[in-house]
């Protein structure tokens, strides 16, 4: 889905089915889907416009709340520029 305040355009967040709190409390098979999901989107943003690359951020939901819930932004990095990317959730560049 369409991020609310996004970072830049096309910015992403792709969020499991099943309700978890963190990331690594889904089984690998929902991992990889996640992954895959992710994998598409990549492919589908960067033939619409041009990137120079794409971070990828896990915020993981606070494990004391029952209502919280894992999510994945996926981030396009517009050719010249680099979004500042928030504190509180681990980022990491798809192409380094």
């Amino acid at each position: 889905m369409p991020h609310p305040s996004p970072l830049t355009a096309f910015h992403l967040i792709v969020a499991p089915r099943r309700h978890v709190a963190a990331f690594y409390d889904l089984d690998v098979g929902e991992q990889r889907h996640v992954w895959d999901v992710v994998g598409v989107l990549r492919e589908r943003i960067a033939a619409t416009i041009p990137v120079e690359g794409f971070d990828v951020g896990f915020r993981d939901g606070d494990q004391g709340d029952p209502a919280a819930h894992v999510e994945v932004h996926l981030v396009p990095r517009p050719k010249g520029a680099r979004p500042q990317l928030p504190d509180g959730i681990e980022w990491v560049d798809l192409d380094s």
